[in-house]
Formats: structure tokens, sequence, C-alpha cells
């Protein structure tokens, strides 16, 4: 009697460097149950690092594909026939696309495309992913608001949409003890306009006029490193905020850290702030994407409106004088995390992929 083969999964991204959602998938490639489930993944480009070694390591088949949109699509749907793909599951809105031209050409794989974040796009990807969406047998979003974004912009149908959040790795993100000695207040993210680190410094300035033992790291490199360091020397707290670039070492920097900070002005799922959540470290943050579906307010964190300066100010300051209260929020957020965990993110699409293959 033959022995029925495990269902191979496609997974379609753009590129595999440093990234939520690239760090989602190598979570996914490494908690797929192997008996049941083959993953595959195709990068639309030539940059498969770093975490492209990661999906080598795991022992998952990486093909990357260059050159013109077209050829690229074409090579994808000969991808998937002589790879023998049981489901095509494309991440973030340039995948959707690419995936499901492979599907018009020639691939009758049931899709699956993803929202993970709520970037105004223009209206050439607008259009195509009006199709994909259109297309899917279904759409995972990771937050609600995420999914209620491509409802309104991209006109995408309901039914198909699941919700499943990030995963957060909490045995590499965990407390350090409930410490409540002071450390640094940290930020992590890509020096580009969507993380608004200018709202983190003029923050930093004013809760430095208030609390003067209050220290900044700043975890991230980009195109704005110059001109934010500039930013920090003019406002006079140069002294105060280490720019740290890119490192390896977040879950030891976080775990360190006295208070989280998001500045965004848009986001999806913040898997930062999980990871902080994770650590044990309290969370101020603007109220964009699935933030609010994170942080409870007055509980673990804070939740405030996009370049409010001054309630940064105030949250964070009540929390680094009160100790007492610190370590309860600590403490709370922690036990929040653990309910975000990788192990329900991946058996939640283990389930899903089982339901558009049959």
């Amino acid at each position: 009697m033959s022995v029925r083969r495990p269902q191979r999964v496609a997974l379609v991204i753009g590129q595999l460097t440093r990234g939520g959602a690239e760090g989602q998938l190598v979570q996914l490639v490494r908690g797929l149950d192997r008996a049941r489930f083959e993953p595959i993944v195709y990068c639309l480009s030539a940059k498969t690092e770093p975490l492209g070694l990661e999906i080598a390591a795991s022992g998952t088949p990486l093909r990357s594909l260059t050159g013109a949109a077209l050829r690229r699509a074409q090579r994808l749907a000969v991808h998937f026939e002589e790879d023998q793909i049981d489901v095509v599951h494309a991440w973030l809105y340039p995948a959707n696309a690419m995936a499901t031209a492979a599907h018009v050409l020639r691939s009758a794989r049931p899709l699956i495309t993803s929202a993970r974040n709520c970037k105004v796009q223009g209206w050439v990807s607008r259009l195509a992913n009006v199709v994909a969406f259109r297309s899917s047998r279904a759409i995972v979003a990771n937050s609600r608001d995420v999914a209620a974004y491509i409802t309104r912009t991209y006109a995408a149908p309901s039914r198909p949409i699941r919700v499943i959040y990030n995963g957060i790795d909490v045995e590499r993100f965990h407390p350090n003890g409930w410490h409540v000695e002071a450390g640094p207040i940290v930020t992590i993210g890509r020096l580009v306009p969507q993380k608004n680190h200018d709202l983190f410094l003029r923050a930093a300035a004013a809760l430095s006029r208030e609390v003067p033992a209050a220290r900044f790291t700043i975890v991230g490199d980009g195109p704005l490193r110059a001109m934010l360091e500039r930013q920090a020397s003019q406002l006079g707290i140069a002294d105060r905020v280490a720019f740290a670039g890119e490192r390896n070492d977040v879950d030891a920097i976080v775990r360190a850290a006295s208070l989280f900070w998001l500045t965004s002005m848009w986001e999806g799922m913040p898997n930062v702030v999980l990871e902080a959540m994770a650590s044990g470290v309290p969370v101020v943050a603007t109220n964009v994407g699935g933030t609010r579906e994170l942080v409870r307010e007055g509980v673990d964190g804070y939740v405030v409106a996009r370049g409010d300066a001054t309630a940064f100010v105030r949250h964070s300051r009540t929390l680094l004088l009160e100790a007492g209260m610190r370590r309860a929020f600590s403490a709370a957020a922690r036990v929040r995390a653990e309910t975000f965990s990788t192990a329900q993110m991946v058996e939640a699409m283990m389930r899903l992929y089982d339901e558009v293959i049959q």
C-alpha cells in the first residue's frame, strides 16, 4: 500500500532580508509538521540573506527568481508544476501579485494570499492585489485592523479572510526577572519615515527634562540615520541616545529595557511589540495597525494617538517613576505575549492549509 506524501506548500515572498513578515515565514517553516506539510520557499529576488540561511538550515528548499516580472511569473508557474505543489501561499502585496499571475498562467492550485500591513500601494500594485484577493481561496490577515484595511482599500471579499496573528518565540524572548532598575527606553525598526523616529527623539528630549536619568536606544539602520543623529544633537540629547544599528542580539537588548516605544505612522501587526511584551517590558505605542489588539490599555502598556509626543512622555514618566506599577505591567505583558506563541500561529496555518487543499 502506497504512503501518501506530505502536502507541498509553496511559500512565495519578495525578499528574505530582516523584516517582520520574513521572520514569521522563517518561524512557520521551522514549525510545520513535516509529516503533514513539506514547504518550499520561492524568493522573488536575489535578496536571500540573511534569512535564506536560516531557511536552508531548516532543511527547506529555497528557489530564487530574478528578472522581468512576466519572466518570473512564468518561471514560478513552472516551478509549481515541477515541484508538485499542492497549495500556494503568497506573503505580502508584491508576492500576491506574482503568485496570482503564475496562478492565471498555468497553475490550478489553491491560492492563499496575505495582507500583513496597512501600507498604501501605488495604483498598479493596488489593481494587482484587487485581482489577487478575488482569486484567492483564502486570505490571511495578521490582525483585524489589516483585515478591515484590505476590505476598504482593495475591496477584498470578507468571507475568505482569516485573521491569524503573528507568533512570538516565547523561549527566545523572555524576561530577565521582574527587574525594576532603570534600563534604556528602546525602539526597534528600520530608520525610515514609516517608523517616525522624529517623534521618538522629540518625546525623548521632553522626557529627559522631567526624568534626567532616562536613556534611549534605537536599534536598526536605514537611510535616515545621519539625519536622526543630527536631530538628536540639535535636541541636546546626543549623549542620551544610542544608535545601535542592526543587531543580532535584540532579545538581550529588549530584555534590558525599562520601556519599549513604538512611534510608527502605520503598521500591520508589529512583531517588535510582541517581542517586548514577551520580554516583560511595558509598551507605549501609537494607535496603528494591530497594536491596539496586542496592548491592553493600563494593563501592560498604553496606546496613544499618532504624533502625540506628550502622551509618550506622560505615560513613560509614570511607569519610570513608579516601580510597583512597572512591575505589574511587566508581568501582565509577559502573560499576554504567551497567548501569541509561534506554536499557535503554525497550528492555525496548518489548519488553513488542510482546509483549502481539501
